[in-house]
């Protein structure tokens, strides 16, 4: 039975994406926690929580979008690697950009 070794290029890709997936995860939480904070504030007090979830997740978002763009055009030198394997790569180098999407069409829609 042929095991499966990945090179070490391969397996910091891996780790970058997760990373990145991660990240774009921890926006959830986040615009939960902030919008039950805005609800239970009163008055003037909305203002400036209103103002510091918009500067914190407009940072987040710049955050997440770098990462998936930084993972969706990182070029890979393996030379071993056969055509499945590059193929494969391909598609999984745009799990990142994909789940910003949909994390960012779900609270599009919830708000």
């Amino acid at each position: 039975m042929k095991a499966l070794i990945l090179s070490d290029e391969i397996n910091q890709f891996h780790w970058s994406m997760l990373k990145s997936v991660l990240l774009m995860l921890s926006i959830l939480p986040l615009s939960q926690g902030i919008q039950h904070l805005w609800q239970t504030t009163e008055g003037s007090s909305q203002i400036m929580v209103g103002f510091f979830a918009i500067s914190l997740m407009s940072s987040l978002f710049v955050l997440c979008f770098y990462s998936a763009l930084k993972a969706t055009v990182l070029e890979l030198k393996t030379t071993e690697a056969s055509s499945l394997e590059a193929y494969v790569v391909r598609i999984y180098r745009y799990i990142p950009m994909l789940s910003l999407a949909g994390m960012l069409s779900y609270l599009a829609t919830q708000f």
